[in-house]
This record gives structure tokens, sequence and C-alpha cells, in this order.
């Protein structure tokens, strides 16, 4: 399992890591039963601490992503195609949120940021 921890990033690593991880859960790279890396062995892959692995996956099992069996290890959490969409919808709207506060640091008027979004979505569309 491939996950890149950048240090130039603002967030905490365990943020990082939860983050790249509900991404995979979502977009399917990750099947719901799939066994998750053992603490350990994904600190050791991520060259940080047991800690910062440890905190991602209770974070990842109180949301609802993951569940842990005591002495077997943690796997993906099978979710309803609603609730997945739900999931999904929820990321998307804390990126969104994001954004916005980043838009608005930089002064930039919500039509401005409605405007630019929308060329965004356009965009896409083709």
């Amino acid at each position: 399992m491939w996950i890149h921890l950048n240090d130039e990033d603002a967030r905490p690593l365990y943020v990082q890591v939860k983050e790249q991880l509900i991404r995979e859960i979502l977009n399917g790279s990750l099947q719901p039963g799939e066994e998750l890396p053992s603490i350990r062995r994904l600190a050791k892959e991520a060259r940080t601490s047991v800690i910062t692995v440890k905190r991602a996956y209770q974070d990842l099992e109180q949301e609802g992503y993951i569940f842990t069996r005591a002495g077997k290890g943690s796997y993906v959490k099978l979710q309803l195609d609603d609730e997945r969409k739900n999931m999904k919808k929820r990321q998307f709207k804390e990126k969104t949120d994001e954004l916005l506060v980043f838009g608005k640091q930089l002064h930039l008027s919500n039509d401005d940021m409605r405007q630019i979004m929308r060329k965004c979505l356009e965009e896409g569309e083709r």
C-alpha cells in the first residue's frame, strides 16, 4: 500500500494517512472485507510512527470506514450504496469547504469562486 506523507502539508500526518485511506476505500481500490496492513507495517512503509497510523485507524473505525477484530487486524467495512454515496458527498463537501476558505484567504468574491467552479465543472464534462 502506498501512503505518501508530505512534511510541508499543514495537516497532521494522521489526517494525511486517514484521507488517503478514505480515498482508496471510496474509489474502490480497497474492497469491503479487505484487510488493511497492520499498524506497524503501514507505519514502517510510510516512514512514520505507530502512533500516527493508530490514530488514523481509530478515526477510520469511528467514522465507519473500517472495523477491527482484536488480534486479527483491521478490515474495510462493507457500506450500502446509499451510505457509500453519502460518505463520498461528505468527503467532497469537506474538500469544498477547504477550497472556499482558501478562496476567502485570497480575497476572492463568492461570484468569482462560483464562476471558477462552473468553468471547472464545464471543462470536466468535455
